[in-house]
C-alpha cells in the first residue's frame, strides 16, 4: 500500500509537471523538458509547515504531583516554563513506538536547549522528541515539583510525508563506569553534564576514519556552533559521527538521544 502511494504521488506531480512546462516553457523560452524536471524535483522538497508553539495542555502542578496527558500526535519540540521549579520526571509513549522518553530532572536539564538558537527565557525548557510531526496516540506523563500549574505547548518545522519520513527520537540514560572507555555509536546526541575538567575526554571517530580527541572545552566550544547556550554535547545530528569512546575518572552519567529503531 505504500508503494502504490508513492508511486500515485509521483505520477500526479510528473503529470502536473508536464502541464506546467507546457504553459510556462514558452513564456521564458526554455525547453518544456527541463522546465517539466525543475517542477517534478520541486514536488518533492519539502516544505517548512511552521513552528507555531500550540498549547498542547496544562499540568495542574503540586509538589510531586503527577499529571497525564494524551495528544493525536507526537511533536517535534514539547516546550515548558517550570517557574523555577523543575518538574522531576517527564515521560512520552506512543502506540506504535512504546515508550520512547523516560527523562529525570538532571536529563531535562541536559537536553533543555539542544539545537536551540537564540536566547531562552529564564526556565524555559525546550526538548526534542521527534524530527518532525507524526500521527500516533501519545501519552505524555510526569511529575510536577511545585505548586502552581504549568502550560505545555508543542511545535513541528515539519511532518511526515512518504518522500520524507519524519522518525521518533528515544532518550536513553546510560554511565560510564570509572577509568573505564565506554563507546557510543548510532546516536543522534550525547549529553555528559557532569564530565570534568581536566581528567576526562573523548575520542570522537568520524566516518572518515578520522579521529579527535576532545575535552570538556573543546566540547563546549563545539557545541556553540549549532546552539545559543553551549553545553557538553557531542552533536551527531548529520550523523557523520561513526562512534565515541568516553573516558571518565569517575563515574558519570550521558544521556544519549537517537533516532528509534525497532528492536533497540
Amino acid at each position: 500500500m505504500k508503494i502504490f502511494k508513492i508511486l500515485l504521488s509521483f505520477t500526479f506531480a510528473l503529470a502536473l509537471s508536464f502541464v506546467g512546462a507546457a504553459v510556462i516553457a514558452p513564456i521564458i523560452e526554455v525547453k518544456p523538458l527541463f522546465v517539466a524536471g525543475a517542477l517534478l524535483a520541486a514536488n518533492f522538497i519539502p516544505g517548512p509547515q511552521g513552528c507555531l508553539y500550540l498549547l498542547a495542555f496544562t499540568a495542574p502542578g503540586g509538589i510531586g504531583t503527577p499529571f497525564t496527558a494524551n495528544l493525536p500526535y507526537l511533536p517535534q519540540l514539547l516546550h515548558w516554563n517550570d517557574a523555577a521549579a523543575p518538574i522531576t520526571a517527564l515521560r512520552v509513549t506512543t502506540d506504535r513506538e512504546g515508550v520512547i522518553h523516560d527523562m529525570n530532572a538532571a536529563c531535562i536539564a541536559a537536553m533543555r536547549g539542544y539545537r536551540q538558537l537564540g536566547p531562552m527565557a529564564a526556565n524555559d525548557q525546550n526538548v526534542q522528541l521527534a524530527t518532525g510531526h507524526l500521527l500516533r496516540n501519545v501519552t505524555i506523563t510526569g511529575t510536577t515539583a511545585a505548586v502552581g500549574a504549568i502550560n505545555f505547548y508543542t511545535s513541528s518545522d515539519n511532518k511526515q510525508t512518504n518522500m520524507s519520513p519524519a522518525v521518533a527520537l528515544k532518550t536513553q540514560m546510560d554511565t560510564v563506569i570509572a577509568l573505564t572507555p565506554t563507546t557510543f555509536q548510532n546516536f543522534t546526541a550525547l549529553f555528559i553534564p557532569t564530565m570534568a575538567t581536566l581528567t576526562d575526554y573523548a575520542d570522537v571517530e568520524y566516518s572518515d576514519g578520522h579521529i579527535q580527541r576532545m575535552e570538556i572545552e573543546d566540547l563546549i566550544a563545539w557545541s556553540t556552533f549549532y546552539q545559543e547556550v553551549g553545553g557538553i554535547i557531542i552533536d551527531n545530528f548529520d550523523h557523520t559521527i561513526h562512534r565515541v569512546s568516553l573516558r571518565c575518572a569517575a563515574n558519570t552519567p550521558v544521556y544519549s538521544l537517537r533516532a528509534y529503531i525497532k528492536g533497540q
